[in-house]
């Protein structure tokens, strides 16, 4: 079959490779589409330590079931559409026997530790793949994503009317936009970018702001009451420090975006003012179906560019070179 090899770093080559062959508990996927995200790029450029080459990248997948595990008797048929957790944990670790498996100390994940989706077909374990009836193959790949902004969400508890911040409108910023404003929530979102700003409200966001122009539009949005939850989705870290400090009394912070950074948790906010600090990691897949199965007009404003695979190193460089107007570059296959 065909596979995208990266074999250094902007070095990326469709080669033909042996077919998979699939253990016991592994289902076989036909990948239809492969979405591009920020993890990919910096695997691609040489900025990821925990990876060498040569690797098959790819892990925002959307395809159709081609095989099942012998003995298979779930709900997942063959010519289902379908779309794949990446991330597979250990499942012996504490976390993992607790019931806290994105905290898995060994989880292993496709595009990564593991052949990824930029392949004609991609093997994953069958308890990790989610049916996606009435999706496309890219609104499947975007569920990942999605699944993220899902769980940053579930993480925060909203409850009511609450009043939102989001730091970063990058995919997963939007993501979480998309689905606090489904919800009916007033959200403020802060980022730099115009043309993510105007996405952002596009998507329902309640008010955008240029966080360098207006540095105190948090406070008068919220009437100097702050927010109830500030989402941190941009890596960055000033985007973490203004995230901290949008969040009012008795409010929550979720940490989103993937930084190599610290922060310093000021003790009288989080002691005296009760301000919750947690992170959001991996994916809650189902409550992400529904979500893209609902928005799917929104969703579509994701997409910034597809690609064959056979261009997959101009899909590559058009992530990195469009950053301010790319939201999501998806490979078909």
């Amino acid at each position: 079959m065909r596979a995208a090899v990266t074999t250094g770093p902007r070095e990326i080559h469709v080669e033909t490779v042996a077919d998979p062959d699939p253990g016991p508990d592994d289902a076989v996927v036909d990948v239809g589409t492969v979405g591009l995200c920020g993890t990919d790029l910096h695997m691609y450029l040489g900025e990821r330590h925990d990876t060498g080459f040569p690797l098959r990248q790819g892990h925002e997948v959307g395809g159709t079931l081609s095989a099942l595990p012998r003995g298979y008797d779930g709900p997942l048929q063959v010519g289902d559409t379908v779309t794949i957790n990446p991330a597979i944990p250990c499942g012996v670790c504490r976390p993992c026997t607790r019931g806290a498996w994105p905290a898995c100390t060994s989880f292993r994940a496709l595009g990564v530790a593991l052949p990824g989706g930029l392949a004609d077909q991609v093997v994953a374990p069958v308890d990790q793949l989610f049916g996606a009836p009435g999706l496309t193959p890219t609104e499947a790949a975007l569920v990942e994503p999605f699944s993220i902004a899902t769980m940053a969400v579930a993480r925060a508890e909203l409850r009511g009317d609450e009043r939102l911040v989001i730091v970063g409108a990058g995919p997963i910023g939007l993501a979480i936009t998309v689905c606090a404003a489904a919800a009916g929530h007033e959200i403020l979102v802060c980022d730099p970018v115009e043309g993510r700003r105007a996405l952002a409200a596009e998507l329902g966001a309640t008010r955008v702001v240029d966080p360098l122009a207006e540095p105190g539009a948090v406070a008068d949005w919220s009437h100097g009451e702050g927010a109830d939850v500030a989402f941190e989705a941009s890596g960055t870290k000033p985007g973490l420090e203004s995230a901290l400090g949008a969040v009012g009394n008795g409010g929550r912070l979720v940490v989103v975006g993937v930084a190599a950074h610290d922060i310093v948790v000021p003790v009288p906010k989080v002691l005296f003012q009760g301000v919750t600090i947690v992170g959001a990691r991996a994916g809650l897949f189902p409550e992400a179906l529904a979500v893209v199965g609902a928005q799917q007009q929104s969703v579509a404003k994701f997409v910034s560019g597809t690609y064959p695979l056979d261009d997959v190193a101009a899909a590559f460089d058009h992530a990195i070179t469009g950053a301010a107007d790319v939201v999501k570059v998806f490979v078909h296959l």
